[in-house]
Formats: structure tokens, sequence, C-alpha cells
């Protein structure tokens, strides 16, 4: 799931169709994935050579010039709607499901759910951007059900934003802090941004409008 997800939300491809195999090879202190991707993807992504690293830490490693870390902006619809009440519930669930986390206290996780606020992805690693984009993999599989929103349980940088639009995710809540170009994507992209996800309060930066049960002004703080 990571080597599709990291593929399509660094826009490697465009869609999942794009990759035509992968292939993975067991070393004696990792796993090497080897993606094969359509001939106007490999011509697309040799204009634009980078280091292209899965790793754990921040989400600038590997990129060759700094104007290459903030993408073009992409658009996601306006159709989902969800009800702020069922944020708190998940917090408890997620908490819950969380198992690596229960035993290492060193793991993030990405958590899809859907309109009814039931958990159908839950993904953890040590690094935040790869919990996400093993999520992203999972729902980009043909006939994989789609998310009305993710939760993550770090912080919301823009380059998570960027990950979420990639694939037309909506919503992001993010249970720690929001930055200021999060913020700023999150608008330009029409993602729905909501920080400090804790029992009973959240921050909404952007585009509250998708979120029943909430009267808002942005930002703003409200009660669930």
């Amino acid at each position: 799931m990571f080597a599709i997800g990291f593929t399509l939300s660094e826009r490697i491809v465009s869609t999942i169709n794009d990759i035509k195999d992968i292939e993975l090879e067991y070393v004696s202190n990792g796993v090497i994935i080897k993606i094969e991707i359509n001939q106007r993807c490999f011509n697309e992504l040799k204009e634009h050579r980078r280091s292209m690293a899965g790793r754990t830490g921040c989400g600038l490693c590997g990129v060759a010039q700094l104007k290459d870390a903030v993408k073009p902006v992409q658009v996601v619809g306006s159709d989902i709607r969800f009800n702020i009440a069922h944020l708190d519930p998940i917090l408890v669930r997620v908490k819950q499901l969380q198992q690596t986390f229960a035993l290492t206290g060193a793991t993030h996780a990405a958590i899809g759910v859907n309109e009814n606020g039931e958990v159908i992805y839950l993904f953890e690693d040590i690094g935040r951007h790869i919990a996400l984009d093993k999520l992203i993999g999972a729902m980009s599989v043909r006939y994989a059900a789609k998310p009305a929103a993710v939760l993550l349980t770090s912080r919301a940088s823009f380059e998570m934003v960027q990950k979420a639009a990639s694939v037309g995710i909506q919503i992001l809540f993010a249970m720690s802090a929001v930055t200021a170009l999060a913020t700023e994507i999150a608008e330009q992209s029409n993602v729905t941004l909501v920080g400090f996800c804790r029992d009973g309060r959240a921050n909404i930066y952007n585009h509250g409008y998708r979120l029943q049960g909430s009267q808002l002004s942005q930002p703003a703080v409200v009660g669930l």
C-alpha cells in the first residue's frame, strides 16, 4: 500500500492505472521497492529529477530544490458533508485500534472514516507521511471504499495537505497542530482542515461548510 500511495501522493503518476508493476526485494536491513510506471509518467519524472526516498522524517527529505517542495495546487471536490459530532467517538476508537502504538508508543496513524463516522482504514508507521501514504494506497485500489474524512494523529503540515488533495480527500483532521503554510495550501485546494482535535473541541481553519453541526466563523475553535 505504501508503494502505491507514495507514487500517487508524490504525483509521480496520475492514477493507479499508470503503475504497471511493483516488485519487492527483501534485503538484510529492509525492503527495496521497484515500481514500473508507464512511459509518459517516466518521461515527466525525468524532467523533474528528485531522489524519491520514502523517509520517516520531514516531507522535504529528498527535495533537490526548495521550489520543488510546494507542488501545483490541486483542487478537490465539494460534495462531502460530515457531522462534527462523529469526531469524539472516532478519537476514542482510534486509541483502541492503534495496536503498534500501544506496544511501542512511537508510531503515527492515518485513519479513514466514512460519513457515519465508522473507521474503514487505519495505518500506522513511525513516519506520519508514510502512514498517510499507506492509507492513500489502500483507498486508491480499484473498488476500495473512499473515506469521507481522514484523521491524522500527528500535526498537519503543508505536505500532508498536498498528499490529501492529490487523491481528492476533502476533509483532513489532525490531533496536533496545523502549520500556517498548511492552512494556505488547504484554502487554495478547497480542503477542509481541522487541527488540535481533542476531546470535545477542535480548531477549524478552512472550508468549514462541509462540517455539519458546527456554528463557526473561520478560523475558529468550536465545541463538539
